[in-house]
């Protein structure tokens, strides 16, 4: 299939996968699938799937959550006009960087070159006023959140221990005998440092990243950890077996694209 014909039917497909999902908040759904196509390296659909929830803001059918903020907000003028595009502009703002933060999350698992890759498309999907909206929060992990190493690692713990509960210790041992660093460093660096962070999704939000993450990649074991993560950080069974089964929907597609392009 051409790029031309696939944007072309780009809307309804991503429409369908998006009704398909229940979970709430409603922005959450179209991270989940941009999740899911970032770790099958499918990037290109990313530009109008953001170009269609912008769309949708714009339009003001589609609400997205209020994240705590670390710059002014961009709205300042008093005219009801002015207020009106800049509430647009809000919470446009607000999903970008909830979706950016998700896909960045969702890299510590696929692999930096596909975070960069997804990350570019969004990028390349927005228009200067918004990029530079967006930007202008500067990073989510900036020096003046920064922690010791030890907290870090503190917060990581914690963390792993909630996700994983009474097979933290065995889950760790296994590991650590393979590498006493890997486990360091998915304590202090994977979990304390970028999946703890709940500045812009929280646990359970950042759980269903990960699933939606670690279904193209085949890794079972991880899967399944994950799947039974997310109940344990609170979110139903069902849901999490929906977006499983949107998720496997999305790689199969990706696929059957790729193998249709050979």
């Amino acid at each position: 299939m051409s790029d031309s014909s696939l944007f072309a039917g780009a809307n309804s497909l991503i429409s369908t996968w998006r009704d398909a999902l229940s979970l709430t908040p409603v922005d959450l759904r179209p991270i989940l699938i941009a999740c899911t196509l970032t770790s099958a390296n499918y990037p290109k659909l990313l530009v109008p799937l953001v170009q269609q929830v912008l769309a949708e803001i714009e339009a003001g059918t589609f609400t997205v959550p209020a994240v705590p903020s670390t710059s002014p907000s961009v709205t300042s003028s008093t005219s009801t006009t002015s207020n009106t595009a800049n509430q647009v502009l809000d919470n446009q703002v607000r999903f970008i960087r909830r979706l950016r933060e998700s896909i960045y999350k969702g890299s510590v698992l696929c692999g930096g070159p596909y975070g960069i890759n997804a990350l570019g498309a969004v990028s390349f999907a927005l228009d200067p006023e918004l990029s530079e909206a967006v930007n202008s929060h500067g990073p989510v992990r900036g020096p003046n959140s920064a922690l010791a190493p030890e907290e870090y690692q503190k917060r990581g713990r914690d963390l792993f221990q909630t996700i994983y509960q009474h097979h933290t210790d065995p889950i760790l041992t296994k590991i650590g005998n393979s590498s006493q660093d890997l486990v360091q460093s998915i304590l202090r660096d994977t979990y304390g440092k970028v999946l703890a962070d709940t500045a812009l999704t929280t646990i359970s939000e950042t759980e269903l990243c990960l699933v939606a993450t670690l279904v193209p990649l085949n890794v079972p074991p991880q899967l399944k950890s994950h799947v039974y993560g997310s109940r344990n950080v609170g979110v139903p069974m069902e849901q999490v077996q929906q977006l499983v089964s949107v998720a496997d929907t999305i790689t199969s597609w990706v696929q059957s694209q790729v193998k249709s392009s050979i």
